[in-house]
């Protein structure tokens, strides 16, 4: 048997010439040269994509043009100069006067096309008014603002009105508001029917009425919520103006550049809800009921009907929208409440005692033993009371007695102060103790010394506090000065830096305040014309023709330092 040697192995080509010593000889030449240019075909560079565009479209041919009269057609054709895209156009997009049948929106190339549904008015000029519907394809850039007119007349309107719109609670630009026209100047045109004329305030509050006839136009504003450009919602916001206005010819769109006297400056406001409702009490744990009022109340007074015994306590919050009801004996099936709130209304409510929570599969939760809360309140200010606060109302007790640990540079000196609590509504009282400045205190009470009238009871209280000197704090006087023909209160609030209300003070005249005991930092005011002088800020009302009490913020910033003594003049008058 004749033995076969294996195969050789075969190099694919270009590798197989290396077998060759006059080609390896060769290959050797030409390697180095292989090699550059292989690492120099290896290194890939994406080219560079220029400077990123910044720029928005800009309109360069217009079918009809802009501004034409006797169309008839059912095409608008807007071309750019890049693709661009349509930007939500239902909503973007207002039609002057407003038309019955939404229209079809589109692209094609780079041009937008509007399509109408509707059938045209006879000699009547229409305004499209583009918001932020327009931006190019790539970067989104928006071309704000556009306006396109044509008339199916022989001539085009060309008159305009100006104005601005500003939240008159927050005296802040109310944007996305629509802005509409009418004819004529029934009141009740803003409840019944569709505005003859429409457009909408951009970011900064600015409105703006293009190719108007020269006439006097009724003015209204509304935050449609429901979409159908009638005021017939409660919490729609609204404004409007107390006179008609003149459209008026005017060479720029500029605001800078108008007539003042045309200018239309409205303040926004929801209307006050009059009509009362309680909400569905909640009972999230055992002994406490609360009521949520939808309007605050002035006054209350409860009552329990039950065939046993019930003790009570009720309280309002601080906002006087809510109702809370604490037990003080419990009953165990049901009792009727009856609640009697601004003298007027009474709510009668059938309160269940309180239900354990089931846990999933429809057992009941074990019964977890309730934890009477403590907290401390004003551990730092000199001049406040500290105080200890409870979750729920104690029980009557004589003589508990409390620690108060001083931590001195000679060692600890511990004071003891005894507490009661009487037979009354408490959930909160002082603690009997004069603290002295920058020293370190510790308050300290054995668990279990109070009790609530759920059962609860605490555990050991121990908190620690240290109060400032009086050199932190400074004192501010101010002179306010109000004009003797003044026929409004103002409701003066010294706001600290971060908004929070310090004091606050109905002035009718001029007089001098001073306020004492401020922390260092920036302080303002805000200023609420109090025309009733009810003592609180009113909205207003569109029917009673009311406009919203005028609050403002006076440009005078107060900086207090600690341990300084700050006059100023303030004088109060409303600034529009």
């Amino acid at each position: 048997m004749t033995k076969l040697s294996p195969p050789s192995r075969i190099l694919p080509f270009p590798f197989s010439f290396l077998l060759s010593p006059f080609l390896s000889s060769a290959f050797s030449l030409l390697l180095p040269v292989f090699c550059l240019l292989l690492s120099g075909c290896a290194k890939i560079v994406m080219p560079s994509g220029g400077p990123k565009d910044t720029t928005p479209p800009q309109v360069i041919g217009e079918k009809p043009e802009n501004g034409s009269a006797n169309f008839h057609g059912k095409i608008i054709k807007i071309t750019f100069n890049e693709y661009v895209t349509l930007n939500n156009p239902n909503e973007n997009v207002i039609f002057s006067p407003p038309m019955d049948m939404r229209a079809d929106y589109s692209t094609q190339g780079k041009s937008a096309l509007v399509r109408f549904n509707d059938t045209l008015r006879k000699n009547t000029t229409y305004n499209l008014f583009f918001t932020d519907c327009i931006q190019d394809y790539h970067e989104g850039n928006k071309l704000a603002g556009y306006n396109f007119a044509f008339s199916t007349g022989d001539s085009i309107d060309k008159h305009k009105l100006f104005g601005r719109i500003v939240n008159s609670e927050e005296n802040k630009p109310e944007s996305g508001m629509f802005v509409m026209l009418y004819d004529g100047n029934m009141d009740s045109l803003p409840l019944t029917v569709r505005p003859h004329y429409l457009t909408k305030t951009n970011d900064k509050g600015d409105f703006i009425f293009h190719h108007l006839k020269p006439k006097k136009y009724k003015i209204f504003a509304l935050k449609d919520i429901n979409s159908d450009l009638i005021y017939n919602l409660p919490n729609e916001r609204i404004a409007f103006a107390d006179s008609m206005f003149q459209a008026k010819y005017y060479e720029t769109d500029s605001l800078l550049h108008i007539d003042t006297t045309a200018f239309i400056s409205l303040r926004s406001f929801q209307e006050a809800d009059t009509v009362q409702a309680l909400a569905p009490y909640v009972n999230a744990q055992a002994g406490i009921y609360r009521f949520p009022y939808k309007i605050p109340v002035d006054s209350f007074k409860t009552q329990i009907e039950s065939d046993t015994l019930v003790d009570y306590f009720s309280t309002m919050n601080n906002t006087h929208d809510t109702l809370s009801l604490y037990l003080k004996t419990f009953f165990k099936d049901e009792v009727t409440l009856y609640l009697k709130t601004d003298l007027k209304r009474i709510d009668t409510i059938d309160l269940q005692a309180y239900k354990t929570p089931q846990r999933p599969g429809g057992r009941t939760s074990k019964p977890v033993a309730p934890i009477l809360k403590v907290n401390l309140a004003n551990k730092e200010d000199l001049y406040a009371p500290t105080s200890l606060h409870f979750s729920y109302p104690l029980k009557p007790v004589d003589s508990v007695k409390m620690l108060v640990i001083a931590t001195l540079f000679t060692g600890k000196d511990t004071t003891s102060i005894y507490v009661n609590i009487p037979d009354s509504f408490v959930m909160q009282f002082p603690v009997p103790f004069t603290f002295e400045p920058k020293i370190n205190y510790t308050i300290w009470c054995k668990d279990s010394s109070f009790y609530s009238y759920d059962g609860a009871t605490h555990d050991t209280i121990m908190f620690s506090l240290s109060k400032k000197t009086e050199k932190d704090y400074g004192n501010l006087i101010i002179n306010y000065k109000v004009n003797t023909g003044n026929d409004s209160d103002f409701i003066v609030e010294l706001l600290s830096s971060n908004q929070k209300v310090i004091f606050k003070e109905t002035i009718s005249s001029s007089k001098r305040i001073e306020y004492k005991h401020l922390l260092p930092g920036t302080y303002r005011f805000r200023v609420v014309e109090d025309r009733n002088k009810n003592g609180k800020w009113d909205t207003g009302s569109y029917c009673k023709k009311e406009q919203p009490e005028k609050i403002f913020t006076v440009e005078k910033e107060i900086t207090i330092r600690g341990f300084w003594d700050i006059e100023e003049e303030v004088e109060l008058r409303v600034p529009f």
